[in-house]
């Protein structure tokens, strides 16, 4: 006979297989019908491109969703000895897991092509039809990405929102592990208002990844996976995951010395790794490319800014100008010396207080964020995966911090609401109004870097004493 749980997962794939053939007979049949009846006749060839789109990308969510029910259940099978009272507790974070899960899918798929996601399609066809992905001509723009991105291209053959779907599981397998695999030997309650507040409710991945369908959700969980290891002293794989996700977007190279200079010794197979996956994957795009592989860095490097502090410093645009100020400053020039002192200052201060390298990864990229001249909303998923890594393996000094809690959660929530009102607006990008975000963007990202660089100073505040956590229990 069959195992139990064998059987109850066969059950399970029954279910969702059936979804799915009622779902392509729906989609053929249904839908046409209602338009034919309704305005003219009307064939299946005749539908809007954007509803073939979404028909064919709905079996595959079906099936991602399958694979995220089929894990859950994987996970509580091999927790040891589940104790009786947590059993509730674990069946009602299935529950909201399934269901976070399934909204996040359905609105990545309905929400169809968005934004940048429509320039990466565009460039993804080309290196399919053997164009050079860095060649910037016709409708191809230009960009910062690393020549791993354009590995990506092979899934549009699937379905042009497969890329998208699998930004989307990305993030969904992250949140699981860390809410069903990590949190719980941390004490992390994932159903408590502050937790929800940072990995259900908060308005950034929802807009970043399910709706947008931005790629850096993969740079970020490559910087996560190389703390991981980095945290369990497998150096080798550490470097090489910092060196995947260097070759996807060239930013978290900035983490290498956090990583490799962290603690008591210097880790030179971490470095040796990093250094040779990211040597070897540029030879190979050179082979494959040639010499325009370099055009993103030099484009990184030269771009002008935009959505950052130096436009509210430009003394074109800035407010200041107003008050008869900044017409002295050269924002562009001030960039650079800017980036280098504030990653220079930060590091300093992760080496002398000897930071753990998850919120020293998180701090360096922050940095980064608030000092390069170009700020797109996007670009914080890096950071937002890692902070949230930190929080949660490292609850016991990151709980009962309401102010640090609720700078996370308020800062994340202001990048996503501000880029949406932006979006829709569409307000010009030298406007007073933008001008005001970018300000309260940077004033907030400032805080939340002396609030995190506080924390090791502080942490006798910020960990409840035993009495407290007696009263929480």
């Amino acid at each position: 006979m069959l195992d139990y749980s064998l059987r109850d997962s066969l059950l399970v794939i029954a279910i969702y297989a059936t979804i799915c053939i009622v779902w392509a007979e729906f989609a053929y049949w249904v839908p046409p019908t209602i338009i034919e009846a309704t305005y003219i006749p009307v064939t299946i060839p005749n539908l809007p491109i954007e509803y073939h789109l979404i028909a064919a990308a709905v079996p595959l969510a079906v099936v991602l969703h399958l694979v995220i029910v089929l894990l859950i259940r994987a996970i509580d099978r091999k927790k040891p000895g589940i104790l009786v009272q947590s059993t509730r507790s674990d069946s009602h974070v299935n529950v909201v897991l399934t269901v976070f899960s399934a909204a996040f899918l359905a609105l990545t798929v309905l929400s169809g092509v968005q934004g940048d996601y429509g320039g990466y399609l565009k460039e993804w066809i080309g290196v399919l039809e053997g164009r050079d992905p860095w060649n910037y001509v016709d409708t191809i723009n230009p960009n910062a990405y690393g020549p791993l991105f354009n590995v990506l291209a092979p899934m549009a053959w699937v379905n042009l929102l497969a890329n998208k779907l699998l930004f989307a599981i990305s993030y969904l397998v992250y949140i699981i592990w860390l809410i069903k695999d990590i949190a719980p030997r941390q004490g992390f309650v994932a159903l408590s208002w502050p937790s929800m507040g940072l990995w259900l409710f908060n308005p950034l991945p929802w807009w970043q990844i399910a709706y947008l369908g931005h790629f850096d959700i993969l740079v970020g969980l490559t910087c996560v996976a190389a703390v991981h290891c980095r945290v369990r002293n497998k150096d080798w794989l550490s470097g090489t995951w910092l060196a995947v996700g260097t070759l996807l977007k060239f930013m978290p190279f900035v983490i290498l010395p956090f990583l490799a200079f962290n603690g008591r010794r210097v880790h030179f197979r971490l470095i040796i790794s990093c250094i040779g996956v990211v040597v070897s994957g540029l030879i190979v795009s050179v082979l494959v490319w040639g010499t325009s592989t370099f055009k993103p860095l030099k484009f990184a490097a030269t771009r002008e800014a935009i959505e950052s502090i130096y436009v509210f410093l430009d003394p074109t645009h800035s407010p200041l100008s107003l008050f008869g100020g900044a017409q002295w400053l050269n924002s562009q020039r001030l960039a650079e010396p800017m980036l280098l002192l504030a990653g220079l200052g930060v590091y300093a201060w992760c080496v002398l207080r000897r930071t753990d390298p998850a919120l020293s990864a998180a701090l360096a990229v922050l940095v980064t964020l608030l000092f390069y001249w170009v700020g797109w909303a996007q670009y914080q998923m890096v950071f937002f995966v890692l902070i949230l890594y930190w929080v949660v393996s490292e609850w016991e000094r990151s709980n009962r911090s309401l102010v640090l809690i609720a700078l996370l959660g308020g800062y994340f929530s202001f990048l996503a609401v501000s880029d949406l009102v932006g979006s829709i607006v569409g307000y010009d990008i030298f406007s007073r109004t933008n001008m005001v975000m970018i300000l309260l963007r940077f004033l907030g990202g400032c805080a939340l870097v002396v609030a995190l660089s506080a924390v090791s100073s502080y942490e006798r505040i910020l960990r409840p004493s035993p009495r407290s956590q007696d009263i929480v229990r």
